[in-house]
């Protein structure tokens, strides 16, 4: 058997090794170069013995003449030889070390199909660089020239980050991968992987051993972890659209002393205060069930209406981007009055405790941010945290965080634990016959200002911690809400959901209370409408009440116009569908709800009058009648002088009833003008009295009115004697 010989080939793409015996031949030779390189043809190339390339090897059937260890030369014949695009070879950077066993076309496959947010498709098209100006003792160059001095600097710059006003902390994760990569290989064909951390064991190992605990190996257990603080965060700032969402928020712990949890629902948008960054916009808070006490909050899962409203908020254009708790103690805890206590957020208090650094890191993993640049397709999370407490001053502010990958890591496995009796430090899980849990490190200076390591047994959370401006829009620079929370003729908000506590209920009559504010205004008076019809719907609790109520739901093919109405803006698309018939009918129930509110309920909708259209609409059923008819085919409602009055209902005109309006009117019938109208408990049956009759009725189920009783018919009675 021939000895196995190992030849070098070097060639523009680099140096394969390929395996010769001496019976080969220079033939023989040119395929197995062939094969290595994954090349078409051996006539594409010439292969030569010496650095000069003067000397060609021939394809004759000789055989070779190499000694072990020799190096060949590769020459292409022409340009495209190895320009092939199913055997691309890639490089990739990581930011932590990868398992390369996957091919790295199935990543840039990954890569094609991941759709990440507009935010971020928005910032991978912008340059980036930092402009400068022209220093006139440095630059002596004209001014179209750039020198060292003044050419944009890229958005990583430390110096820059350092010296900016206020300094910038931690960069944006957008300038953190430009950094990657710029500090990989200049080549077209390299690119950044961002490698998600797990800090679990693998399941299903290739080595075949058995698994945790009878068996574990280098290649499925996770790797031993050094805390860091994170150089990057995915949001760098946060805003509220305005203040008055919050201060409903904050309405339950004023009402009630309990604390409170909400979830923010916005968007985010490009913030120019941070190079390459991205902000927050909060727009509304929603309130899931959960039960409060003066100290702690417990969430109840499931949610059954977190379904319906992470559906109306997409139709609405915002989502789910962060969530937001009370931490807040009066200084005088008797009447529960005056300024709060500063317990928190600064270095001689903490933070965050470490049960809610786990709750975020919990969050944040169901919230994952999408990412071209990682093999799994998401890299970090922007789900924010805000947390309301109080300052040093004794006023309440909102301080923003998130927590690191590395915190996302530990919270994901199990293994993050908070501590009894210091809420500023964690505990990491020590490994049992259930679990393996990597060893977790992290530095500190010793007494000689030495810097030590130390197993996270306990750990401090500074380093699991990234702390996010927040704050709300200036006089001078005003943002435009998305809701109705600025509108100043709401005196009463539609109430929050899952606030039983605070006796707010979400209900029929509560919604008609809402829009008697709208109805009971005096247009005339006014001279215009005060109002718009977006001011009316747009609010996030009323939406999700009108999708989610057990009396009149509405289906989202019936609510999507106006969905689509108010994420852009349409105001006659609003006052489109609040003519739709299912806004019609939802009015009609509640005017059973509040009768008073049917007198001026028509200004909450356009209006066809009858001199105008050939046909009226009965304000009852909503069917449509020929103009000459002084009745309703369909429920009996009496038409006289645009005045409308239905026997068989509990709904009435005020207008009409009133003693001042009926005695304006002498086309009015004295037979026809009511003096009373009554009910019973149940709105079973009907009393109603006229200047010649009294009359009961009984309503059925389905609004059919039966006359039961009349007195005084054909005569005239004297109620007031």
């Amino acid at each position: 058997m021939s000895k196995v010989l190992i030849l070098r080939v070097q060639s523009p793409e680099g140096t394969k090794r390929i395996n010769i015996t001496a019976q080969d031949t220079y033939k023989n030779l040119y395929e197995k170069v062939v094969d290595a390189f994954s090349l078409s043809s051996s006539d594409d190339f010439i292969l030569y013995k010496e650095t000069h390339k003067k000397s060609p090897i021939d394809r004759s059937s000789l055989r070779i003449n190499f000694r072990h260890g020799d190096q060949i030369y590769l020459v292409p014949e022409h340009d495209n030889v190895f320009s092939k695009p199913s055997n691309v070879s890639f490089v990739i950077k990581s930011d932590h070390p990868i398992d390369i066993s996957t091919s790295p076309l199935s990543f840039i496959s990954k890569l094609i199909d991941i759709k990440e947010d507009d935010v971020d498709l928005q910032l991978d098209k912008v340059d980036g660089k930092i402009p400068r100006q022209q220093d006139s003792r440095l630059c002596h160059h004209n001014r179209h020239g750039k020198c060292l001095h003044c050419i944009p600097i890229e958005p990583y710059d430390e110096e820059y980050l350092k010296n900016h006003s206020p300094p910038i902390k931690h960069m944006s994760f957008q300038a953190y991968i430009r950094k990657l990569q710029n500090e990989a290989s200049a080549e077209k064909n390299t690119f950044s992987s961002l490698e998600n951390i797990s800090c679990s064991i693998k399941e299903q190992c290739l080595t075949g051993h058995p698994p945790w605990p009878k068996g574990v190996c280098t290649k499925c257990q996770p790797s031993q972890m050094t805390l860091m603080r994170q150089t990057h965060r995915h949001v760098d700032n946060i805003m509220f659209e305005n203040g008055n969402m919050v201060n409903r928020f904050l309405e339950y712990w004023r009402s009630s002393g309990h604390q409170r949890i909400g979830f923010l629902y916005g968007r985010y948008e490009i913030y120019d205060g941070v190079p390459l960054g991205v902000r927050a916009v909060v727009a509304a808070i929603y309130e899931p069930p959960q039960e409060t006490s003066k100290d702690s909050v417990q969430l109840i899962f499931p949610d059954p209406q977190e379904a319906t409203i992470h559906k109306v908020a997409y139709r609405l254009g915002i989502r789910r981007i962060g969530w937001i708790f009370t931490d807040l103690i009066p200084n005088d805890k008797r009447s529960g009055t005056g300024p709060v206590i500063h317990h928190r957020g600064s270095a001689n208090t903490l933070f965050l405790t470490a049960q809610e650094c786990i709750m975020a890191g919990w969050f944040q993993n169901k919230n994952l941010n999408k990412c071209k640049y990682s093999p799994d397709g998401y890299f970090g999370s922007k789900f924010v945290t805000v947390v309301v407490t109080g300052d040093a001053t004794g006023q309440i502010q909102f301080e923003g965080y998130q927590v690191s990958n590395q915190c996302m890591a530990l919270v994901k496995s199990e293994i993050l634990l908070p501590t009894y009796d210091a809420p500023e430090l964690g505990y990491i899980k020590e490994t049992s016959p259930e679990q393996y849990v990597p060893d977790v490190y992290f530095k500190e200076k010793d007494s000689y200002n030495n810097e030590i390591m130390k197993i996270g047994r306990p750990l401090p959370l500074e380093y699991l911690i990234l702390d996010v401006p927040t704050g709300f829009p200036t006089a001078n620079n005003q943002m435009k809400s998305t809701f109705n929370d600025t509108c100043s003729i709401i005196k009463t908000p539609f109430c929050i959901e899952n606030r039983t506590r605070t006796d707010e209920l979400q209900d029929m009559d509560t919604l008609a209370l809402y829009l008697q504010q709208f109805a009971e205004i005096d247009v005339k008076r006014a001279n215009s409408l005060p109002y718009k019809a977006t001011d009316i719907l747009a609010d996030l609790h009323l939406l999700r009440y009108l999708v989610a109520n057990d009396i009149f739901q509405f289906s989202m093919d019936q609510i999507d116009p106006l969905f689509d109405a108010l994420r852009n803006n349409d105001l006659n698309g609003v006052t489109t569908w609040m003519e739709s018939e299912a806004w019609q009918t939802l009015l009609q129930l509640l005017q059973i709800e509040l009768p008073g509110l049917s007198s001026s309920m028509k200004q909450l909708t356009p209006t066809v009058t009858n001199e105008q259209s050939s046909n009226w609409t009965c304000s009852e059923c909503t069917f449509l009648n020929d103009n000459f008819n002084q009745t309703c085919d369909m429920c009996s409602l009496i038409l006289f002088s645009n005045k409308k009055m239905n026997v068989g209902s509990n709904r009435l005109d005020l207008a009409s009833a009133s003693s001042s309006d009926a005695s304006s009117d002498n086309t009015l019938p004295p037979q026809y003008k009511v003096l009373t109208l009554s009910f019973n408990q149940d709105c079973t049956s009907l009393a109603m009295s006229t200047p010649t009759t009294y009359s009961l009725f009984t309503i059925s189920q389905d609004n059919k009115i039966d006359e039961i009783h009349n007195c005084g018919k054909n005569r005239t009675i004297d109620w007031f004697r």
